[in-house]
């Protein structure tokens, strides 16, 4: 069996750089009040699997709501590049905002429609 070929992704300026292992079947399109905002494409990794990258010091973050997700962003350029799960989180995810990655690589990959805004359920099947 072979691996996952290694994909990059970065934000506008290069400053954040990540690695994750094969892109996902799907790809989620959220509609909650941020995700919407961002325009964001999310595949979802462990942290054990992604490598982040930074070369102005860290990522700035934003947390709000429930407090469970932290928005990572480019000190930088602002690009929003991926979430964290925090402590008061149950799990150990990444998401990772493919529109970082380069779009050929995530062209004709299906995009799923999930309501983060009401019935955190997906909308398609």
């Amino acid at each position: 069996m072979t691996e996952p070929q290694t994909v990059a992704a970065s934000c506008h300026c290069g400053n954040v750089r990540i690695r994750f292992p094969g892109l996902p079947e799907y790809l989620v399109s959220c509609n909650c009040s941020i995700c919407h905002r961002l325009g964001s494409l999310w595949a979802y990794y462990t942290t054990d699997v992604v490598s982040v990258d930074c070369d102005r010091g860290a990522t700035a973050t934003y947390v709000w709501g429930d407090e469970q997700i932290a928005f990572h962003h480019c000190p930088a350029c602002g690009c929003a590049t991926h979430y964290t799960t925090t402590a008061k989180a149950d799990g150990d995810r990444v998401g990772v905002n493919c529109r970082m990655v380069d779009p050929a690589l995530i062209e004709g990959i299906r995009i799923r429609r999930f309501d983060g805004a009401d019935s955190w359920t997906f909308l398609d099947d």
